[in-house]
């Protein structure tokens, strides 16, 4: 898949839009993540596990990269997750040569912050991602980080956040502070030590700060975001894991902040997620997505501006004839507030389609889709499948 900047887009667009779904299978292999979901090419996402018990309702979601590391990321022991603490308050910044037990005086984590890591144990509870064990930095923001995951481990499954264990070690304090650890060598020989716990299956869960693991594995990641090491491959980065929430601090994103290509990633992340939402049937996945009065316009002048009921109907309509439709996004053009979708839809066509029965045939057609996206949310869509593709394969 391909993504573009075009400027002026509307100038030189003369029709619309398209439209899709396609189940991706959550994965069902012993030691994997149950719920794992694919929504982009290299990208999946978990939600919370229909079995987990508790009062908290969590609407985030853990995203993953690469999707085809899946069984290395979620299914070794081996394996260390090294964790950024996290979201803090920028507005209060560490004291010159404050001590990291000083809370009072240093940069914590905000209320958003700790229920996002609340959230995010929740999701590794209930999607069975267990540590082996926690080892964190004597920071009050990464001692205030494993509270939070912990407590939202609790509310899923209370026996384990009971007998977790965590270690507190200078080893991961913030490099070249007041009673840090003068360079990253400490890390990288615990990280190279594990070879997991011979008495709990799970990986090692480290949470340190910016500065180390940049310094250790020359990646930027946000606040509460896991880069997956394996040891085995002289700590090599597998991937990441992070809430899909997540977003680029001030204090070391301020570049990226500043940059108009990050509206054009959160542009085509939404208009990714919208189709994964499409693509899994999955009515939660649109949430956050679509504006709250979004429509999308008929194909042709005929076809009136329908709503998302209406539009679902519409969808159901054509998965009744080819029940296994999916949909594969080519390419995205990016200018102003819109992004443009150019895909393809195949499917088998085993029922009845435009009064067409059914032949049994696989198909393949094209679609265009333009969204307009407004405080990040798409709020209005045009829609054209090339219908008479579609109809010459099935007549």
């Amino acid at each position: 898949m391909t993504r573009h900047t075009v400027p002026n887009l509307r100038a030189v667009l003369t029709f619309c839009l398209t439209i899709s779904f396609s189940s991706f299978p959550a994965l069902a292999q012993e030691g994997t993540a149950p719920n794992a979901v694919q929504i982009s090419t290299h990208m999946g996402e978990m939600a919370m596990s229909v079995d987990a018990v508790g009062p908290r309702q969590v609407n985030d979601r853990l995203r993953f990269e690469p999707y085809q590391a899946l069984v290395d990321i979620f299914g070794r022991s081996d394996v260390v997750y090294l964790m950024r603490h996290g979201p803090t308050d920028w507005s209060r910044l560490d004291e010159p040569n404050v001590a990291p037990t000083d809370c009072a005086n240093q940069r914590i984590m905000s209320p958003e912050g700790r229920e996002n890591m609340t959230d995010m144990g929740a999701l590794f509870a209930s999607n069975g991602l267990i540590p082996a064990r926690i080892v964190v930095s004597e920071w009050c923001r990464n001692q205030q980080t494993v509270e939070s995951f912990l407590s939202g481990m609790r509310e899923v499954d209370p026996a384990v956040a009971d007998a977790m264990p965590v270690e507190t070690t200078s080893d991961l304090n913030l490099l070249l502070s007041l009673q840090g650890s003068p360079d990253v060598t400490p890390l990288r020989e615990r990280i190279a030590a594990w070879e997991g716990d011979p008495e709990r299956s799970g990986p090692l869960l480290l949470i340190s700060h910016y500065t180390n693991i940049e310094e250790l594995t020359q990646f930027r990641i946000f606040e509460g975001e896991i880069l997956v090491i394996d040891p085995k491959r002289d700590n090599l980065v597998l991937g990441y894991l992070r809430l899909r929430s997540a977003s680029p601090d001030v204090g070391h994103f301020a570049d990226a902040l500043a940059s108009p290509l990050l509206g054009e990633e959160r542009a085509f992340d939404m208009v990714e997620r919208y189709y994964a939402a499409l693509n899994a049937r999955d009515d939660d996945l649109f949430e956050g997505t679509l504006g709250e009065d979004w429509f999308v316009h008929g194909e042709s002048p005929s076809r009136p501006t329908r709503d998302i009921d209406s539009y679902l109907d519409e969808i159901a309509d054509y998965m009744a004839g080819i029940p296994d439709i999916t949909f594969t996004i080519d390419s995205l053009h990016f200018a102003d507030d819109v992004v443009t979708v150019i895909g393809t839809l195949r499917g088998t066509h085993t029922g009845d389609v435009f009064g067409y029965p059914a032949t049994g045939r696989s198909v393949e057609f094209s679609a265009i889709a333009v969204h307009r996206l407004e405080d990040g949310a798409i709020v209005e869509s045009w829609q054209m499948p090339d219908r008479l593709t579609l109809v010459e394969q099935i007549q």
